[in-house]
């Protein structure tokens, strides 16, 4: 671990995504503080202030700049809700080193997700899914309904391992780590956000295609990376997650600097940045308008994630504020080997999706 004044530079990442924003986000992050304190989402008053100030509007308004304004809504309570969650039990609670209650807890969560019209709520965090579950129904077809359930069932089981990684010590391989993250970041969900908020449905045969699902790992990895080096001060200095964050364990398996992990994370993530592209553009070849639709989308998330971890005070915190860079970069961190497939076992596979030029 590092302590605060030896935090390492992060440096500016490659994102040529296009960037764009709601006009409406300040009024729908106003609501979503409004129905924080509806449910009352935190421990104390110092809580509260830090996540009425994360901006969850912001984000939400950059992923979809033309979303429908009541499902903007919802995905913003929602994105409230995840954060909260988060603190209290995920990284910097005491039962983010407890395997048992973190199971105990999803399991209540997980019956809400499935049968909220029959299951009571028996804490406020409860009540609150409860409601979102609810809300959902009146936003979204049984389709989209079902990929956004999926989604965050998988986020929440994949707190268990995090959970027992902490109680036992035990430091994951960078591979096994990142194949688990993918669904524990909760990144995985923001794939399924765009047909709620624009309202549509990606066809079952497009969205299960084998190339379409390596898509979406990469689309979650290429955020997920950013953030751990966006959050990597954040993290040091609240977490008790311990090996959570991709730039500690590469400094432990390659027996490196804190300053050569970041640089090496800044390295994958050019080289997920620009699989996505290929990627990307290969399935816009010949995609319906559905999945056209949906890959694009999927770009507005990244660069949303991006813009808006460099400003949020979630990371960016005036009390105790981290250097971090502005605005993304003129070009790849690597250019020289931007194209080259990254040797980690569980996720190689996404490379031989490239069909042969």
């Amino acid at each position: 671990m590092t302590s605060p004044a030896s935090a390492p530079k992060i440096p500016q990442l490659w994102v040529p995504l296009p960037s764009g924003i709601h006009p409406g986000w300040r009024e729908i992050d106003d609501r979503s503080a409004v129905w924080l304190d509806r449910f009352g989402l935190y421990s104390d008053r110092a809580q509260r202030e830090r996540l009425t100030r994360i901006s969850v509007g912001e984000i939400t308004s950059r992923g979809a700049p033309s979303g429908r304004l009541a499902a903007l809504q919802w995905t913003s309570d929602f994105l409230m809700w995840l954060f909260a969650f988060d603190d209290e039990y995920c990284d910097e609670g005491p039962v983010s080193s407890s395997p048992d209650a973190t199971l105990l807890i999803i399991t209540r969560l997980q019956r809400i997700i499935e049968v909220p019209w029959a299951t009571p709520a028996e804490d406020s965090y409860s009540a609150a899914l409860r409601e979102l579950r609810l809300r959902l129904d009146d936003l979204t077809t049984p389709v989209q309904t079902a990929r956004w359930a999926a989604a965050f069932r998988a986020y929440l089981q994949g707190q268990v391992w995090m959970a027992a990684n902490s109680a036992h010590e035990r430091i994951p391989s960078l591979s096994d780590h990142l194949a688990v993250r993918l669904d524990s970041s909760a990144v995985k969900i923001f794939s399924t956000l765009s047909e709620i908020i624009h309202g549509y449905d990606l066809p079952a045969a497009d969205y299960e295609r084998h190339d379409v699902r390596g898509f979406v790992e990469v689309f979650a990895s290429v955020i997920g990376w950013s953030n751990d080096l966006v959050s990597y001060h954040k993290e040091r200095q609240r977490s008790q997650e311990g090996y959570g964050n991709i730039v500690d364990l590469i400094a432990y398996e390659q027996k490196c600097s804190l300053a050569e992990a970041v640089r090496e994370t800044a390295m994958m993530h050019t080289r997920a940045m620009t699989l996505y592209l290929r990627l990307r553009d290969q399935i816009l070849h010949d995609a319906e308008p559905e999945l056209h639709r949906w890959i694009t989308d999927c770009d507005h998330w990244i660069r949303a994630d991006y813009d808006w971890s460099l400003t949020t005070n979630r990371y960016v915190n005036p009390e105790n504020p981290a250097d971090l860079p502005a605005g993304s970069a003129a070009s790849p961190f690597d250019e020289r080997e931007a194209d080259q497939p990254l040797p980690i076992a569980s996720i190689a596979w996404w490379w031989t999706l490239i069909k042969d030029e």
